[in-house]
């Protein structure tokens, strides 16, 4: 049993050693598998700059809809004196302008609603259907969080991602500066 077991080793020795004497094609699979990293690594590269762009696209909608929420005046609270002129003259700080909350939110939506409908013309073609996640008004500042699909210019074939969602958050005040106001003219 013992010279049948030996035998077995001798001959795969042999053969071991015949074929690591055969090298030929072993930089073939070298460049090939180089080859393969190279494009994988562009693959991923390229979708990741695409999903950064896209991100900011977002915020860049983003923004636009919360500034055009937060001008939005509360006249009431404006003129009473949350926000006047002598609330200016009196405070040393930055004055917060009062907002009206039901207004900005329309106003956020119908600019998200533009984004949407913009043809390319605002939004990159990465970005698809932007939704109002949530919405924050306290009277003198809003905050929103968006959210949108972001579809991957290059997908793998193994892999079913297709598109990515891509979150965003976003506020604003209105403030007005310290100094002495004349007639909604800034004096100092």
């Amino acid at each position: 049993m013992r010279g049948k077991f030996s035998k077995v080793i001798q001959f795969t020795k042999v053969n071991i050693k015949a074929k690591s004497k055969d090298e030929e094609g072993s930089i073939s699979l070298l460049i090939i598998g180089l080859f393969v990293i190279t494009v994988a690594t562009l693959l991923v590269i390229t979708n990741i700059a695409s999903i950064a762009i896209a991100q900011r696209s977002l915020i860049q909608a983003s923004e636009a809809a919360v500034q055009r929420g937060v001008q939005n005046l509360d006249l009431n609270s404006y003129y009473v004196g949350k926000g006047g002129m002598m609330s200016g003259i009196l405070n040393s700080g930055e004055v917060p302008i009062p907002i009206e909350c039901t207004d900005a939110s329309s106003e956020i939506s119908d600019e998200l609603k533009h984004w949407n409908s913009s043809n390319d013309s605002l939004l990159r073609r990465e970005i698809r259907d932007i939704w109002l996640s949530e919405f924050n008004c306290d009277g003198v500042s809003v905050g929103i969080s968006t959210s949108a699909f972001a579809v991957l210019p290059l997908q793998v074939p193994f892999m079913n991602l297709k598109n990515i969602e891509l979150h965003t958050s976003v506020g604003a005040t209105n403030s007005r500066s310290k100094g002495f106001y004349l007639f909604g003219i800034r004096i100092s």
